[in-house]
């Protein structure tokens, strides 16, 4: 799981999410064929597919990633791939869409969520790049925990797998969402689109529904909920 999450991070230093994603990815895999590990499980992203042709994007779909995180990512899977068949190591690929949940940092790729609510709690402008009208797939970190469990012991016959809500949500929607839950009366701030951002992401996710018998439990609106009360408490303890 560990990595350099930022998009607009690995577009500044390619360098270093190279370094971080990939080496430390064939790192994890010798100790796991000094070790004779039975399986590898690679915390991987939807990142690898880039600007999806269909939606929802399925398992199958190319693999063109825009961005060097997402580059870094589909090597990582490569890899996965070469040391089982070179190795005989299991290795499965969970492509994670977009996680969210308490203690998640208000980084500019991942932490959309975070950055609106303690702005929203803060009384300041929910900056949107664009129009608001680009979407994404938001799954709450413990459906990810569970996703994870699961193909630990799972014996399915892909190898890789969307791990994902299955649906879609407006960035615009989401500021709104958290401008209710939170009851702020912060505005909406309209800023220039950003490199490296795809206009519509949600998943399919037949495949680990049916593989690693694995389906979301908590819905966005359960998931905010939840991780705007974890942050309410966080401002509550500094403030102590």
């Amino acid at each position: 799981m560990a990595a350099l999450t930022g998009v607009q991070q690995s577009i500044r230093d390619p360098f270093s999410t190279t370094d971080v994603n990939v080496v430390g990815t064939l790192n994890v895999l010798e100790t796991a064929k000094a070790l004779k590990a039975e399986r590898v499980v690679l915390a991987s992203s939807a990142a690898v597919y880039g600007t999806p042709r269909t939606l929802p994007i399925a398992e199958d779909a190319n693999v063109s990633p825009i961005s060097p995180y997402g580059a870094s990512k589909a090597a990582a899977e490569l890899y996965l791939e070469s040391f089982e068949e070179n190795h005989g190591i299991d290795a499965l690929a969970l492509r994670y869409f977009n996680v969210y949940g308490p203690r998640q940092t208000a980084s500019q790729y991942a932490g959309v969520i975070s950055i609106f609510t303690k702005r929203a709690l803060n009384q300041q402008p929910l900056q949107i790049f664009g129009d608001g009208s680009q979407t994404r797939d938001f799954i709450f970190v413990s459906d990810i925990v569970d996703a994870t469990m699961a193909s630990l012991d799972a014996t399915p016959e892909n190898r890789t797998f969307n791990i994902a809500s299955g649906k879609e949500t407006t960035i615009l929607e989401l500021a709104k969402a958290i401008q209710r839950i939170t009851g702020s009366r912060s505005e909406l701030e309209f800023c220039p689109p950003r490199s490296g951002d795809i206009a519509r992401s949600v998943a399919h996710t037949t495949r680990a529904a049916e593989e690693l018998g694995f389906k979301t439990r908590t819905s966005l609106d359960d998931g905010l909920s939840s991780t705007i009360r974890w942050f309410m408490q966080e401002r509550r303890t500094r403030a102590a």
